[in-house]
């Protein structure tokens, strides 16, 4: 399968070329191998990931038990990252490969000098980011409700799938 190209992202659906060009100029395009950390939870939130070929998985803790939970896979078209652009910056979870990983990079503090040039792109942007993000997270969070342990708001382990780091692995 080809890599997606920028203006497939759903992110950037319905963008013209001319209205993502801003933001392809500061676009890297990065390779990580299967099982890859792109950025720890806790760690200050520099970059958005456009995920181009392969799947990602976001992890967090367990407020309560410390124990790592997937909270959500992403696939090509996708987007991570986001905390790079709300105060205080800084990670919720990590990101971890699947698979090999085609991906845009776009460096936070470009992005937000654009924006800032350019309100018009950031409406559009801002108009997308709630249009895929926040449902996506809503999702998530109704996942993390719905449990049979009243005190957890994690899934249980059936809803994703098995991906629990082996013992002994990094994640």
């Amino acid at each position: 399968m080809k890599p997606f190209e920028l203006p497939q992202m759903k992110i950037l659906e319905d963008m013209t070329p001319e209205e993502i060009e801003p933001i392809r100029r500061f676009c890297e395009e990065v390779f990580y191998p299967f099982d890859t950390v792109l950025a720890f939870d806790g760690d200050e939130a520099k970059y958005v990931f456009l995920l181009r070929k392969g799947k990602t998985e976001l992890v967090a803790r367990h407020p309560k038990t410390g124990e790592r939970v997937i909270i959500a896979k992403k696939e090509p078209g996708e987007t991570m990252g986001f905390s790079s652009l709300i105060q205080p910056y800084q990670l919720d979870f990590t990101i971890r490969c699947l698979e090999d990983c085609h991906l845009y990079r776009i460096p936070r503090a470009r992005l937000l000098q654009e924006f800032k040039r350019n309100p018009k792109l950031f409406e559009k942007v801002r108009h997308r980011i709630a249009k895929h993000v926040f449902p996506n997270l809503e999702k998530a969070l109704e996942r993390l409700q719905d449990t049979g342990d009243q005190e957890s708001w994690y899934p249980q382990e059936e809803d994703l799938g098995p991906s629990e780091p082996k013992d002994g692995e990094i994640l």
